[in-house]
């Protein structure tokens, strides 16, 4: 039996459309609310490959709109994108899944290769850099977001088309309340995550039709839905940045440990590139180790989860304060000192 008989039916699709789906890989960016529904539509889809970017873990608080996960997730705080990739390849084991818990960086796009991108992170800081890294190497993505009872949803192709700063011109404002708690219908995502897939199929099977200057917004509310016309602004200071300069604002406004909104976490680079192996015989010999796997070590370090990656990148969890954070990052540079010199303190 044909596995996409029914979506081969669709008119619009047909097996030639679905030939193209199943060849395309996609990159989701943020598997949270909008990049769990949205996983999940593309594997029934029968996408070629997934690729999943999110460095959170899964918590209770977001078993209320995050498809894909269960309580026994949240009880064990796996990585949503190692939960995510074991309940995927159970729907549907053909399309491969390769799960990256890292936080959207430059270099991780940089290795990557995809068809289209799905924009389906909780905060504009992040937005930001995946609209400049779009303009820098050339992609296209699908732009979505839910708050409250409004979601958006739109194609972007910045290099000829309006970018994320042209739609909004107030983008710094909306960074500086990015981690503002807000809530949402849960009713909401599936129909923003649903129109964003619908979206991502239309684009495999025929990208000439899309149009990249229309924005789609709904209340699921009062049950409203709205177009507009978004034009690419001749002011806008983010298109018109020489692709050379388009980092060096990012570049200049990070601080040394960032925060990763929502979870209590926050993450940092150490000096690169660490060498896993030494890390985890210092960490076994304390059992202090919890898991590893060819790109990442876990391990627990005073009560708290940390991930370090063989790149250098560390994430420290359930942290209530920077202060906080701060005095753990001190300590695990101390470890770091310890372990280049071979345990020696």
């Amino acid at each position: 039996m044909n596995r996409y008989d029914r979506q081969e039916r669709v008119r619009q699709i047909g097996p030639a459309g679905q030939a193209k789906i199943s060849q395309a890989t996609i990159l989701i960016v943020g598997l949270g609310a909008l990049g769990s529904y949205a996983a999940s539509q593309l594997v029934r889809a029968g996408v070629k490959r997934l690729i999943l970017v999110d460095p959170d873990v899964v918590t209770v608080s977001n078993l209320q709109r995050q498809a894909l996960y269960t309580t026994f997730d949240a009880a064990k705080k796996r990585f949503k994108v190692l939960a995510a990739k074991e309940h995927l390849q159970a729907i549907n084991p053909t399309v491969a899944v390769t799960a990256i818990p890292a936080p959207l960086t430059t270099d991780v796009i940089q290795k990557q290769s995809f068809d289209l991108c799905l924009d389906c992170l909780d905060n504009y800081t992040a937005r930001d850099l995946l609209n400049r890294l779009a303009i820098a190497q050339h992609f296209d993505y699908l732009f979505a977001s839910c708050a409250g009872t409004y979601g958006n949803v739109m194609a972007v192709s910045p290099h000829k088309h309006p970018c994320l700063n042209c739609l909004f011109p107030n983008l710094d404002q909306l960074k500086q309340a990015d981690c503002d708690v807000i809530g949402v219908n849960t009713a909401l995502i599936p129909v923003i995550a649903g129109l964003q897939v619908s979206l991502a199929l239309h684009y495999l099977v025929d990208r000439a039709s899309i149009d990249f200057s229309r924005l789609y917004t709904i209340d699921n509310w009062a049950l409203t839905w709205n177009r507009f016309k978004i034009k690419k602004r001749s002011d806008c200071p983010t298109c018109h940045t020489p692709t050379d300069q388009l980092f060096t604002k990012l570049e200049q406004e990070q601080p040394e440990l960032k925060m990763l909104c929502g979870e209590g976490a926050f993450y940092t680079t150490l000096t690169a590139p660490v060498d896993l192996v030494s890390w985890q015989e210092w960490l076994k010999q304390r059992s202090l180790l919890v898991g590893t796997s060819p790109l990442f070590i876990h391990f627990q370090w005073q009560d708290h989860p940390v991930s370090l990656f063989r790149t250098g990148r560390l994430i420290m969890y359930q942290l209530a304060t920077p202060e906080a954070a701060n005095h753990l990052l001190t300590s695990i540079k101390q470890v770091a000192n310890e372990v280049s010199k071979g345990g020696q303190p």
